[in-house]
């Protein structure tokens, strides 16, 4: 069956209820070696991956987050989906028009 998107009643709030915040930690496990890490702002809308090595060590080692799949990270950048803005890296995120 496939994903076809959250809630919307809970939108805003997918990934940190039930402790209200606007930025969360999300995560895609490529295989046993390689994880995709990523931060979802809900409120501004925004999906940033995260690339840098040290940061992805510490997430590995000291934080959590929900685990998605692919097909629910494309679901979430879609404009018929989730609609966010996706950002390859935090310095793309950085050079976005303000």
């Amino acid at each position: 069956m496939a994903f076809e998107g959250y809630r919307e009643d809970r939108r805003g709030h997918w990934f940190n209820y039930p402790f209200p915040s606007s930025v969360s930690i999300i995560y895609v496990d490529v295989n046993e070696t390689e994880t995709k890490w990523y931060l979802i702002d809900e409120q501004e809308k925004h999906l940033i991956r995260i690339r840098d090595e040290k940061q992805m060590e510490m997430l590995y080692y000291c934080m959590y987050g929900v685990r998605l799949n692919d097909e629910k990270i494309n679901w979430i950048i879609d404009k018929n989906g989730g609609g966010f803005k996706y950002y390859d890296s935090i310095d793309d995120f950085k050079k976005r028009p303000r």
